[in-house]
């Protein structure tokens, strides 16, 4: 194929536009072609591609080439050119990523006219925002500038290189100030940047500037040092977020010193919002402190505190304690709001019902009934009664979509050629692009055409909470079904978990590095592999969908084994490992009922995780006319 290619490229070049002007008799012809013109671009042959371009004019990706051809001169281009460029092709979303590439290449060349002529106003992203302020400073407006300078200096982190010339010249101009270094070194302090502190204490040329960032230098070292700070120092805005800033990094290093810390804090240095602040930094840190003096010190905080996810975390021990009637007392101290959510109007009725008082427990419970909620279910099983939410259809009219053909054809034809990544890309531009009636059509639309992640995407997009039926598709169910059944795992659990982890991607990868459709770990894979002797070569395996399911359902399949087949610590364990679903059993210590554990799980991510797959599983169910069963009775009568 490779030699085939190359002779069709060598013929490109001697024959005439005349003698290739015939268009491709078949599809499978012009994506041949469409590939050949990919090549010739890799080699920057603009001109070439262009003389077989009628061949595939009528092809839906051409104009993909088309775009890679513009930015071989692009920087030899007119801000019209490029303007004119981008309005042509405004329903394509590569439009969009013409404009940085083009911003780049005038700063490249110091074009800062044009540049200004281009971007006249503020853009997004650091690195563009310093070129813009570079680019008025160069074409003459240095107030303007040096303004943004300043804004862009102040930064606990490095800032983007392209601001070099702004920062050397503002530098010059003597309109950066002691001040401007000092309040960066505050940031850079907070940040816990010490590099960046160093780097900048040696700007400084006063004594005092000097002296000042050495106070600061040894706060960061010495956090302890606080207390003789705050009697020596006098109390001012920056003194003060000094001061703040090493009391919460001495929480954070060793929080049971706080009360005694904060005793010796100068009386009246702070203000009595920041000593709350400082004293909810450390309440958090204290939460399954065991000791009864620092156990008194955080809830006396905390009662003092306004901050609702401190006083939810404190409700939260409550009900991991069984402790009913601080349930009561901590959720009182909720906003009105908050208190009348389905959460904690739930854990209401459950304090409610253990403290006796049963009507009342009886009457919550019932408001909860009806609702697409964790908590609706929940408060059906407490009542034992059968659980139901509101579901919506929608019927596909392919009508509503005609002005959207083209892209969709495109998105079509990328699937078609595995080019899935940029089939994403579309599909979420088209999504951006169209009403919310037309999303909710569009998600129709791929669901007709079993486009899995991109009907979950469009359900989101669409605010469709209550389709079901397409925010659940069953995707990819044959290995589903074949490696459920060859571990003894329930299908819809996998199902459930996948559409979890990924929105049913099959090129997901996350920031930490998780990839596929059960979003599994390299490490997590290569053990799993070894230690159930399961082929597996690299962790670009775990693109595929074959082998990203039989290596996610035996890692599952081992955690449900290690956890007595209990889903409630299979997931969270997939979620957050086994070491965290250790401490969380440890601290519990068999005294919770199902809810009560799940409820008192700290991570909010794993927390949420659990929950939404319990759920997950219930819509699935319901998809598939499965009998609903929320808990097995082994879960329901397990104490956690």
């Amino acid at each position: 194929m490779k030699r085939l290619r190359a002779a069709r490229l060598a013929l490109y070049s001697l024959l005439s536009v005349c003698a290739l002007s015939s268009v491709a008799a078949t599809l499978d012809e012009q994506r041949e072609l469409y590939d050949d013109a990919q090549a010739l671009l890799d080699m920057r042959q603009v001109e070439r591609y262009q003389s077989m371009r009628s061949q595939i004019a009528s092809y839906p990706l051409t104009p993909y080439v088309d775009y890679r051809s513009f930015l071989v001169d692009l920087a030899e281009r007119t801000p019209g050119e490029v303007k004119q460029f981008v309005s042509d092709h405004n329903t394509f979303p590569f439009s969009t990523r013409i404009r940085p590439t083009y911003l780049d290449a005038l700063a490249k060349r110091q074009r800062w006219q044009d540049w200004l002529t281009f971007q006249p106003t503020l853009p997004n992203g650091e690195r563009y925002q310093c070129q813009f302020y570079v680019a008025k400073l160069k074409t003459g407006e240095t107030d303007n500038a040096y303004s943004g300078a300043r804004t862009l200096w102040q930064s606990g982190s490095s800032v983007n290189e392209a601001c070099d010339p702004l920062f050397n010249a503002w530098a010059d101009s003597g309109q950066r100030t002691e001040q401007d270094i000092l309040q960066r070194m505050l940031l850079a302090f907070e940040a816990r940047n010490g590099s960046l502190m160093s780097y900048l204490a040696k700007q400084l040329e006063t004594s005092k500037g000097k002296q000042q960032a050495q106070t600061m230098l040894e706060l960061n070292k010495k956090p302890q040092s606080v207390t003789t700070f705050t009697q020596q120092q006098a109390s001012n805005e920056f003194t003060q977020q000094q001061a703040v800033i090493s009391l919460q990094k001495l929480a954070r290093a060793d929080v049971a010193q706080m009360p005694s810390i904060l005793d010796k804090i100068k009386s009246g240095f702070l203000s009595q919002l920041q000593l709350q602040d400082v004293k909810d930094y450390s309440a958090f840190r204290l939460m399954n402190t065991t000791d009864n003096d620092l156990l008194r010190w955080r809830d006396n905080a905390i009662m003092a505190s306004s901050n609702e996810k401190l006083i939810e975390r404190r409700v939260r021990l409550a009900i991991g304690q069984a402790d009913w009637q601080g349930v009561l007392d901590w959720s009182s101290k909720l906003t009105a709001d908050n208190q009348s959510s389905l959460r904690w109007t739930y854990w209401q009725a459950r304090a409610n019902k253990a403290l006796g008082k049963n009507q009342q427990a009886q009457s919550q419970l019932e408001s909860l009934l009806g609702e697409r909620n964790f908590y609706s279910v929940a408060a059906a099983v407490a009542l034992n009664r059968d659980y139901q939410y509101p579901t919506t259809t929608v019927t596909l009219d392919k009508a509503v979509l005609t002005p959207y053909n083209e892209a969709l054809i495109r998105i079509e034809e990328l699937i078609k050629r595995d080019k899935i990544a940029a089939a994403k890309s579309e599909w979420r531009y088209l999504l951006n692009r169209v009403s919310q009636s037309e999303k909710e059509m569009l998600a129709a639309y791929a669901g007709s055409k079993r486009w899995h992640h991109l009907t979950v995407t469009a359900t989101i997009a669409g605010k469709m909470w209550d389709n079901t039926t397409l925010r659940f598709p069953s995707a990819h169910k044959w290995w589903f079904n074949f490696y459920a059944q060859r571990h003894e795992l329930d299908v819809v659990t996998l199902l459930s978990l996948a559409r979890q982890e990924s929105a049913l991607d099959v090129d997901a990868r996350s920031p930490v590095g998780a990839r596929g459709i059960m979003q599994i770990m390299p490490a997590t894979a290569k053990h799993t592999a070894r230690k159930y002797k399961i082929s597996y070569k690299n962790s670009d395996e775990l693109y595929l969908v074959q082998k990203n399911i039989e290596i996610g359902s035996q890692y599952l399949k081992s955690l449900m084994e290690q956890y007595d087949n209990n889903r409630i610590y299979s997931l969270a364990a997939y979620n957050a490992g086994p070491g965290r679903v250790r401490q969380w059993r440890e601290r519990s210590n068999n005294q919770l009922d199902v809810f009560a554990f799940i409820e008192s799980i700290p991570f909010y991510e794993t927390r949420g995780y659990v929950q939404n797959i319990l759920m997950f599983e219930t819509y699935y169910r319901g998809n598939m006319g499965k009998p609903n069963a929320f808990l097995t009775q082994q879960e329901l009568n397990a104490r956690y």
